[in-house]
């Protein structure tokens, strides 16, 4: 019966983590191709080239082909270092790629590189360099959208009048400012270094980053789902500490 809840708790866990690769590359690919024309993207024709590798590597990682998906993203990554004359310090398109990189090395320190090792929760994220690794790509994330909303993001009276200016217009009908979507590239980079943080231990930082992804963009249901899921996780895990303590000193009582 321990086994049976045990199981059912790592499978759900895989499909919060499993939610996390997919929105991440959705919102991933929903950048890139949509609105490309913002100068505030920095699009330029030097972004061609490594942004169909960047492609390629979408293609490998939907079929699960992982090494090699890692590959390309970081020869993408590359490619957009060796661009003369571009701020990657507040360049979408190189934020994009490392968070791709981050998901990938995320996703085998949780599970390794094949699941078939996978029985109980215990053998999850037992690959801590993976995820120290993929922790540093979100946090450099994190840092290149930040220093673009400090330089770019309106002021309070603008995103009023904006907010104002789209009562009574359909969500589907609402096309988001360049601001938006780089609060929520930075919403995602932030879950994922929450999920990074979690699988290390550290569940007090997971939760705050958490909550920093939902202040950022209160409609990401994956932020939503990590949180109540680790603290579903955590409740258990300390339910059965204390049933393992009951039972442990009832022997001693028995003897």
């Amino acid at each position: 019966m321990s086994m049976l809840k045990e199981l059912l708790v790592l499978n759900r866990t895989m499909k919060i983590v499993i939610a996390v690769i997919a929105v991440s590359l959705t919102i991933a690919l929903f950048f890139l191709w949509r609105e490309m024309s913002y100068k505030s993207m920095g699009q330029n024709a030097a972004y061609k080239a490594p942004m169909n590798v960047y492609t390629q590597a979408e293609k490998l990682m939907i079929r699960g082909k992982f090494d090699r998906a890692l590959k390309r993203y970081s020869e993408a990554e590359k490619m957009l270092r060796e661009i003369p004359g571009i701020d990657l310090s507040q360049d979408f398109y190189f934020g994009i790629v490392n968070n791709a990189i981050g998901t990938v090395l995320l996703r085998v320190g949780i599970y390794g590189k094949g699941e078939s090792g996978i029985n109980s929760r215990l053998d999850l994220g037992k690959d801590r360099e993976s995820i120290l690794q993929a922790l540093g790509h979100f946090t450099l994330c994190v840092n290149v959208y930040q220093k673009w909303l400090a330089a770019n993001r309106p002021g309070a009276d603008e995103i009023v009048a904006l907010l104002e200016s789209r009562q009574g217009v359909a969500e589907d009908k609402i096309e988001l400012e360049p601001y938006e979507r780089y609060e929520r590239a930075l919403s995602v980079s932030l879950t994922n270094c929450g999920m990074a943080q979690r699988y290390l231990g550290d569940l007090l930082a997971a939760e705050q980053y958490y909550h920093q992804a939902l202040a950022m963009w209160d409609e990401n249901r994956t932020a939503v789902a990590n949180l109540d899921s680790m603290h579903k996780v955590a409740a258990e895990e300390a339910g059965e500490e204390v049933v393992e303590e009951v039972e442990s000193e009832q022997k001693m009582l028995d003897k």
